[in-house]
Order: C-alpha cells, then structure tokens, then sequence
C-alpha cells in the first residue's frame, strides 16, 4: 500500500505513487531519465520524466505537478499527470492522464 503525507485534510501523493501511474500507462520498456524533480515540505510538487518510445526518434515525457503554487510562479488547479508524445524532437501530441481526487484521496483516470 503506498504512502501519503498528510497536509491538513489533503494527502499528498509520493513519488512511487506518481511513478506507478506513469509505468501503468506508458508504451515503452525502456528506463526514466528523470529531467526534474522538485520537491517542498509538503512533498513531491513536480516530476518531469522521459522515456524512450519503441521507433527510433520517439520520446515520451510525462510531467507531474501538484496543485498550488509551482516554482516558476505558475498556479495550477489540480494536481495531474499529462503525457507528451515526441517524434524527433517535435511535439505530436499530448494528454492528459490522470487527475488527483483530493475527495476520494486517489487517482481518476481521465483516459
């Protein structure tokens, strides 16, 4: 069973956590390169993470972040996990995979 921390009555989810959406959804095999990471005393608040695809010149990047306040002075409304598809170097197409329910503390899916 994952771990959160709690923020009042919110839970935050963890890193595993967010990997495990990430892993659960993508279509290659290959290993993460982990292209951001920031964390605050609340927790995980951006994970920015990409993966080879299966041709040559495909790229998959799924980027993570947590509502509220990020570091470049961006609000976000809701703590989600959006995936972009590259094909050398160029963006394809993007969408959104989950959202974070705070009500029911776990993922919906949004695909």
């Amino acid at each position: 069973m994952e771990t959160h921390i709690e923020r009042g009555p919110e839970l935050i989810p963890t890193k595993a956590e967010v990997m495990g959406i990430i892993t659960r959804h993508v279509e290659s095999t290959g290993d993460f390169t982990t292209l951001r990471e920031v964390n605050d005393a609340e927790g995980l608040r951006l994970l920015d993470v990409r993966t080879e695809g299966r041709e040559s010149g495909e790229t998959t990047e799924y980027l993570y972040t947590r509502k509220g306040l990020l570091p470049n002075n961006v609000r976000t409304a809701e703590t989600s996990i959006e995936v972009s598809y590259y094909q050398n170097g160029e963006i394809v197409f993007g969408e959104r995979v989950a959202i974070y329910n705070y009500q029911k503390n776990e993922w919906d899916k949004v695909l």
